[in-house]
């Protein structure tokens, strides 16, 4: 297991690699998806932090969280050409429109970081485009704009720069999933949702990983972090989780280790991670057990296609 102050280092060592990749003509550009708060802020402060010349783009539903976020980005690195994007990630039809306005403004992607998603106790709540609020945000929204900006990812590999896609949930809880229902219209559960959220994002890693080889794709699970994920939960819930808090890790400590595997370290540059908050790899287990099988992820991306078809064409109407 790698200290802390081991990542903080190496973190610095790839600001100086950078040097002459990363300039006012050729910026390294980060989308951070989910990043109005929590993990997904404090990786976009890190990243501004250790490039020499980043662009990077937030996206969100909270439009104060994103204009404070854009200022502090700039504080940090005057270099920094920051853009904040109000978008709903549980949405398909947002998705694609986040993806449109990417596609026209940018040239490349270097870092495309997920984590999007918010906790609550409450049952299966369908969008309008009929898929569960928190199973859109946590993988069907993702992938689409995984999907969807590729192409510019790759348009990074091309240049021989870093170009990886990260995606932050729960790497070590896949297991067997219910075939027959895999959007959980009818077995709904926080354990299903568990469950089946973790399986489909580690097998996309996986699945398009050998799809594009040039890409390092990624699957992480964040550990307990001081975030604010639990304020919508009631309060005889969020009570017997506060001793865990002392165990928590600081967001700044949590972006040092996610901008590690996101940009530092070229131990990820290619190829399939799902790594846990030590960074220990979890990927070997998961394939031994048989949860990472090509027929697996070929039914599940099926299944992941037809929903954007279904929900596109609810949200067309």
């Amino acid at each position: 297991m790698l200290s802390l102050s081991a990542i903080s280092k190496r973190n610095v060592q790839s600001t100086k690699e950078l040097m002459s990749v990363s300039t006012a003509t050729n910026p390294t550009v980060g989308v951070f998806v989910g990043a109005t708060s929590g993990i997904g802020e404090h990786t976009a402060y890190a990243f501004a932090k250790y490039t020499p010349y980043p662009r990077i783009h937030i996206v969100g539903r909270n439009a104060d969280a994103g204009s404070r976020i854009v200022s502090k980005l700039q504080t940090i690195n005057p270099n920094t050409q920051a853009t904040f994007h109000r978008h709903d990630m549980t949405l398909i039809s947002e998705a694609d429109a986040l993806s449109k306005t990417l596609l026209e403004q940018e040239q490349k992607v270097n870092l495309l970081f997920l984590s999007p998603g918010f906790l609550n106790i409450t049952g299966r709540t369908e969008t309008a485009e009929g898929i569960d609020a928190k199973l859109a945000v946590t993988y069907y929204g993702r992938w689409r704009v995984v999907k969807d900006l590729l192409p510019l990812v790759e348009k990074a590999a091309d240049k021989e720069e870093n170009a990886r896609v990260v995606t932050v949930l729960a790497a070590g809880s896949e297991g067997p999933v219910n075939m027959d229902d895999l959007d959980l219209k009818h077995n709904y559960s926080f354990y299903n949702f568990n469950r089946h959220t973790s399986e489909f994002n580690s097998l996309a890693v996986v699945r398009f990983a050998q799809l594009y080889p040039r890409i390092g794709f990624l699957h992480a699970a964040p550990g307990i972090v001081r975030t604010g994920i639990a304020r919508e939960l009631p309060w005889y819930v969020r009570m017997p989780m506060k001793p865990f808090m002392f165990f928590a890790s600081s967001p700044e400590d949590s972006a040092e280790r996610f901008y590690y595997i996101s940009q530092g370290s070229p131990d990820y540059r290619t190829g399939s991670h799902l790594v846990d908050s030590s960074l220990k790899s979890l990927k070997e287990k998961a394939v031994e057990r048989g949860y990472l099988t090509p027929q697996l992820q070929e039914t599940v991306w099926k299944h992941t296609e037809d929903i954007f078809n279904e929900a596109l064409a609810k949200s067309s109407k």
